[in-house]
């Protein structure tokens, strides 16, 4: 009889943590890429990079697996192909414990199949897929308007929930499925949960999709007349609605926001897409973990906040309370953050979700390191830098997530896709020494030291136009850029989303920063005024808080939240702010959005009345002191500044990526130079930093544990 894992995530020492028939393991993985030549297990080059990484000390491991490679068109099914998987893991590393990424999109002949099961797009028709040469990735023109299931298509999860539990059952009762420790249900763009095609179109408006949407409305309006006040439309009609077309959706009447009454239709529409991806993503993991004879980990991509290119309301997460409520669910993974000012040298290598908010739900969150070796890379958009670059940028990667009480896993493109980027003895050493770092932690208490918290919201993006282009504010320029330059201020600093600011322990944080909350209730302005707003602590808001409630879009809103007497004013170049001897403005947010000056937009801002233009202001109570900018901070120096009078503790004061956490620092510079770093304890510690370096410290010793 077969004798199955045991497997979970529980909490132990304070964080979430995977159990293995009751034995702890610290959450770092090595994984296989998808790409063929790369992806299989038994093949020789990966076969090789599998067994350095066992030589390293690793017993983790992760692989993809498809259904195109099990579900046969004659409806026959066929596991070989992951039985082989995991065997020739098992071959390299007989103690191996295998994660699997089971995709469930369904094969090409599917598509072929059920042609009204398939996604549409508002801005192009669906065309079929080009013919590339060799044997390409099968996720490899996710981006494109080709044929793929609707999320809203019964019959697609009908179908592939069927072949999931033939795969279970069978797998179940297989010497390899004896070493499967998790499952990790996968489909959208690239299996990330991203609707399809989303980075430069817009879907879905497919048949399926058309049906969910009017099963949508009507379970959330009851009736026609309640539908056409609630979408401000006499026209309205629950058995007519269609989901909105390219014209309303690029039509944001009132700036860069919607009007949450005359285009609720839209609003309504992309709740009711993410609901529907976010509950796919729940309805495998259930599936898994109750036809999975034994306890097993179940997570899946999603949460994916950071560096999602401006397109969140097109493809992003914005239903995280489904998943991160969800029991069915022990983990949230998602690869580090693209953008420049975060994979770059002297950037932060951070996570792209709100980590803080998968701890306070229990779950685990595993970043996907994914960024090349000197050896090069490719993929298109990976930065790759020279050998003693890329090795500081390794350790860099590594400790953000675990000094903020997560995981991650070793993502091996390899240079050419084929695996093998750290087969190299120079980041061999370093990754031992980084995973002996790791283990040591996860046997101590975490300790999280952030006195920063940085508030960011999902439903802003339902009321906020398409692309940055057209909102170079809401992501562009409060989270891609502010919040890499929040991690330059020197300070430890937690992220969590709006929905779970009432799970937070307010006495932690000496300030708290709104960095994107234009959509507050009356019940979030009650908990925010009643319980933040106290203990001498410092809250910062930007742009344009609150400015629609419940009901109503109102410079009245923005008055009451920030209690100051606002009014509107345009601005037709770059906006910008001094504030003593700190400036800061949104150039590097325009350089990249922009080919020209005649390009920029004409943007509404919000600014003090009786002030001579936008500028940061601070209010101080008696009880608490509150901060408005006009526009998000910029620079680091505004965040330094701002922290230091809030009596928050500064690390440095170099402008230097850090991340702190579970008694690591890690400390990322891009040219060097002196350095001056405080320690909590008051211990001081003075060097120089070459350039490029990240210098790793236990911030409670003051030991050096790693650089150069």
């Amino acid at each position: 009889m077969i004798k199955l894992l045991k497997s979970e995530v529980r909490l132990h020492n304070g964080r979430p943590t995977i159990f293995i028939n009751a034995e702890q393991y610290s959450p770092i993985i090595y994984a296989l890429t998808d790409c063929p030549g790369g992806r299989l297990s038994f093949e020789e080059i990966p076969g090789r990079s599998v067994r350095g990484f066992a030589d390293m000390g690793f017993k983790l491991f992760q692989l993809d697996i498809w259904l195109d490679d099990m579900w046969n068109e004659d409806g026959t099914f066929d596991i070989s192909i992951a039985r082989k998987q995991i065997k020739g893991i098992i071959n390299k590393c007989p103690e191996a414990k295998i994660f699997l990424r089971y995709h469930t999109t369904p094969p090409k002949w599917w598509n072929n199949k059920n042609p009204d099961e398939l996604v549409d797009f508002a801005d192009k028709p669906v065309s079929p897929e080009k013919a590339l040469p060799g044997f390409q990735r099968y996720l490899i023109q996710d981006l494109d308007t080709v044929p793929r299931h609707s999320f809203a298509s019964k019959k697609w999860m009908d179908d592939s929930t069927r072949m999931l539990k033939l795969f279970l059952s069978q797998l179940s009762n297989s010497e390899e499925g004896a070493f499967l420790a998790g499952l990790q249900p996968a489909t959208g763009v690239y299996g990330e949960h991203h609707y399809w095609a989303f980075m430069k179109h817009e879907p879905d408006t497919g048949l399926r999709m058309t049906e969910a949407f009017r099963n949508y409305i009507k379970n959330k309006y009851k009736t026609t007349d309640v539908l056409k006040k609630a979408w401000g439309n006499q026209e309205a009609d629950l058995k007519t609605a269609c989901v909105p077309g390219m014209n309303a959706r690029l039509g944001n009447s009132d700036g860069i926001f919607r009007n949450p009454v005359s285009e609720r239709n839209i609003i309504d529409y992309y709740d009711c897409q993410h609901n529907l991806v976010a509950d796919s993503v729940v309805h495998f993991c259930k599936v898994i973990k109750e036809n999975w004879p034994s306890p097993i980990i179940t997570g899946a991509f999603y949460g994916y906040y950071i560096s999602v290119f401006g397109r969140s309301a097109a493809g992003g997460h914005l239903s995280e309370q489904k998943v991160l409520s969800s029991p069915y669910i022990d983990c949230l993974c998602g690869p580090q953050g693209y953008d420049k000012n975060l994979r770059n040298l002297g950037a932060s290598g951070s996570s792209r979700g709100m980590l803080e908010s998968s701890m306070l739900h229990k779950k685990l969150w595993l970043d996907e390191m994914d960024q090349p070796a000197h050896t090069g890379s490719v993929m298109a958009g990976m930065p790759v830098y020279p050998k003693y670059e890329s090795l500081q940028i390794l350790r860099r990667n590594s400790i953000f997530p675990i000094a903020n009480g997560a995981g991650l896993w070793y993502y091996d493109f390899g240079p050419h896709n084929y695996s093998g980027w750290w087969l190299d003895s120079a980041y061999e050493e370093e990754i031992q020494k980084i995973k002996r770092i790791i283990d040591f932690q996860m046997q101590t208490p975490y300790h999280n030291p952030a006195e920063v918290l940085l508030v960011f919201d999902t439903e802003v993006f339902k009321y906020t136009a398409i692309n940055s282009k057209l909102d170079p504010i809401t992501d562009a320029a409060c989270i891609n850029l502010s919040y890499p330059m929040a991690l330059r201020s020197g300070a430890a600093i937690d992220t969590i989303y709006l929905s779970d600011i009432k799970r937070i322990n307010p006495d932690q944080y000496k300030c708290i920063i709104f960095m994107n909350s234009f959509i507050l209730d009356a019940e979030q302005k009650k908990f925010i005024k009643g319980t933040l707003c106290k203990n001498n602590r410092h809250i910062v808001w930007f742009y344009a808080p609150g400015y629609i409630d419940d009901e109503n879009a109102s410079i009245d809103n923005i008055s009451d939240v920030t209690g100051l007497n606002i009014e509107r004013i345009s601005v037709n170049g770059v906006p910008g702010i001094k504030y003593g001897r700190i400036s800061y403005d949104l150039h590097p947010v325009y350089e990249r959005l922009y080919k020209t000056p005649s390009d920029y937009p004409k943007l509404d801002l919000f600014i003090s009345k009786g002030s001579d233009g936008p500028a940061l202001v601070c209010r101080e109570e008696s009880s608490h002191t509150i901060w408005f900018s006009p526009i998000p901070f910029t620079s680091y120096e505004v965040f330094s500044h701002i922290f230091a009078k809030a009596g928050v503790h500064l690390y440095c004061d170099s402008g230097d990526s850090i991340a702190a956490g579970s008694g690591l620092l890690s400390i990322h510079t891009e040219k060097g130079g002196p350095r001056a770093i405080l320690l909590p304890n008051g211990k001081k510690i003075e060097t120089k930093t070459n350039p490029a370096e990240t210098i790793l410290i236990n911030y409670n010793t003051g030991e050096i544990l790693l650089r150069g």
